[in-house]
């Protein structure tokens, strides 16, 4: 994974509506969020084709066509259902429509195939999009080590850059063996939901209070910290500006180690 992704970035599912709709009521408000949050130093935006039925995307073209492109670090998502050859080069090509750019820094296969659909022809269009220049990287998401091995082994001379997986000081399964499985390999460890959707920094816990009162720090802010402490990419969501100030407070400091496995500690 190239050095220049950043370890903190914004989540944007929700904005202009849900999966499957588009709300277009706050579009302008998300947009402005997105810009704040490129002002308070977080450079990352994750966005899917999927997010808003493209909305998503749109939203996010809006907010970074007044910043020079090479600072902001794109990753967006083909579906599922668009694993195909073909469906992956057509997805590919709407999302850089809608996002109004030439190239998406990091493109992902969103959920693996429910369709069937041989890793074979998903990674050979990847590669492909790689080959042309409008993917500067390739990744995967919800893939665990056997998918993850498979796509990499359909790979002629590209790399599996990233795995984005749902990991949190609450929800740590992916510890057993698809982080060491990352790290070992040279995979970059993408943590989405990283707040555990919110109750992390609602409730807290005793091992979180301790570092709250030590680091000076809200819950909020030592979650994240603890993952980007341990070279992972944390993206938690988006939507209010409290949130982005919040978690930019995240970034420019790093928690000591032992801190970092007193966490682990957490059941």
């Amino acid at each position: 994974m190239p050095t220049s992704m950043p370890l903190l970035g914004m989540g944007t599912k929700g904005m202009g509506g849900g999966k499957y709709g588009q709300d277009f009521s706050n579009v302008d408000a998300s947009v402005a969020v997105l810009k704040l949050g490129f002002d308070l130093g977080i450079k990352l935006v994750d966005v899917a084709e999927l997010y808003a039925d493209g909305l998503g995307e749109e939203i996010v073209g809006r907010a970074m066509k007044d910043y020079p492109r090479g600072d902001i670090f794109i990753i967006s998502k083909v579906w599922k259902t668009n694993l195909k050859y073909d469906e992956v080069l057509r997805a590919l090509k709407g999302s850089l429509a809608r996002l109004k750019t030439d190239y998406i820094d990091l493109y992902l296969i969103h959920y693996p195939s429910e369709e069937g659909v041989p890793l074979t022809e998903t990674m050979r269009a990847m590669e492909s999009l790689l080959d042309d220049g409008l993917i500067k990287n390739i990744g995967v998401s919800n893939f665990d080590v056997a998918l993850t091995e498979e796509a990499q082994k359909n790979l002629k001379h590209g790399r599996i850059s990233a795995n984005q997986i749902e990991y949190s000081l609450t929800q740590r399964s992916a510890e057993k063996d698809i982080i060491p499985f990352c790290k070992n390999h040279g995979i970059k460890v993408i943590a989405y939901r990283p707040l555990a959707r919110g109750t992390l920094s609602a409730a807290g816990s005793k091992a979180v209070d301790v570092l709250v009162k030590k680091y000076q720090k809200t819950p909020a802010q030592i979650a994240l910290n603890w993952i980007i402490s341990q070279d992972m990419v944390a993206i938690p969501g988006a939507l209010k500006p409290e949130h982005i100030k919040e978690n930019s407070g995240a970034l420019g400091w790093k928690m000591a180690q032992e801190d970092i496995e007193f966490l682990k500690t957490l059941s």
